[in-house]
């Protein structure tokens, strides 16, 4: 019989280091899955509280994802969402035993999970901010307990593996209405991961200006009358609340978008705004997103456009 309690975290970026590492602290089965191959199978993990000077560190097992012929107990995908559809090519060639937890932000992440031929696929909203400080180490915080959702599975089945994954540093909980928490955290990612990387500027800054919170506000207004549409039951004040509360407790940080295009890594705005504006097109009748989608292209050319720069820079 699989090992249910043994938690494998596919994807090993300031997220996925963080849960493997939180899970390791409180004693549990963790193993960080890389999906390149591992250079040592061992590594030791930094961990910065958010306000504070606390480092921690904490030695944790590392494995290439190509390395492995099983993975027994849970697996959680915490990879960047354009590798998904590579992860789940690599995952058909494994014995896969145990649930699979999609643990990302974005609209339909979770599709190319869904051949696998894995009975129970859940799927989390991940309310957590996490970067790589400049000593190495992560610093990270969960702004709320995450929720998880049945994609395919059972009550149970969600109800085992959230109580496997959460822990206190990382809190999660079950999710009856998974969909409607997916498209409200997706609305306010197309805010975070376009206007921040746009501006330069950190999560902050919609608490710090009304003008900015303004246009967070535009956009989702904008966005409402598609998931109106869906039958989601959103509003504007809750979400505006939720991301003026995002922006207040997460001043200072960094989203992952502006970290990714100063890196000169692919960003997941496929996966928000471009991915919602896609969705909104092929209602009957047709839904136009003008702001979310300009918004979404913006950052797509900017992260184009520092790419090609940095490249430049190198010849």
């Amino acid at each position: 019989m699989p090992d249910t309690h043994a938690v494998h975290v596919v994807g090993c970026g300031a997220v996925g280091m963080a849960l493997v590492a939180s899970l390791v602290q409180e004693g549990r089965c963790a193993v960080a899955v890389r999906t390149i191959n591992a250079a040592a199978p061992r590594e030791t993990v930094g961990l910065r509280l958010q306000d504070g000077a606390d480092r921690r560190t904490v030695s944790v097992e590392t494995v290439g994802l190509s390395r492995v012929d099983r993975l027994d107990g849970i697996v959680t995908v915490t990879a960047k969402a354009y590798a998904n559809r590579a992860i789940a090519a690599e995952l058909r060639t494994k014995a896969v035993r145990g649930p699979l937890v999609v643990l990302q932000n974005g609209v339909g992440v979770e599709t190319p999970f869904l051949d696998l031929h894995v009975p129970e696929v859940y799927r989390c909203v991940l309310y957590v901010t996490s970067q790589t400080t400049p000593d190495g180490a992560l610093r990270f915080r969960a702004i709320q307990s995450s929720p998880i959702g049945i994609i395919q599975g059972t009550e149970a089945g969600l109800d085992s593996a959230v109580r496997v994954v959460s822990t206190a540093r990382l809190p999660f909980h079950a999710e009856r209405e998974i969909q409607r928490e997916i498209w409200k955290k997706a609305i306010m990612n197309a805010i975070f991961n376009s206007i921040c990387p746009l501006l330069e500027t950190d999560n902050g800054v919609f608490a710090r200006d009304p003008e900015v919170a303004q246009l967070a506000s535009d956009v989702v207004t904008e966005c409402l009358v598609l998931t109106d549409r869906l039958g989601l039951r959103l509003t504007r004040e809750d979400l505006m609340d939720q991301i003026l509360q995002i922006s207040r407790t997460s001043d200072g940080q960094l989203i992952s978008t502006l970290q990714d295009i100063r890196h000169g890594r692919e960003t997941e705005i496929e996966f928000l705004n471009m991915a919602m504006g896609r969705t909104a097109a092929a209602q009957q009748p047709r839904i136009e997103l003008p702001k979310t989608d300009l918004l979404g292209r913006m950052v797509l050319a900017k992260a184009k456009r520092t790419a090609e720069d940095s490249l430049g820079r190198n010849f």
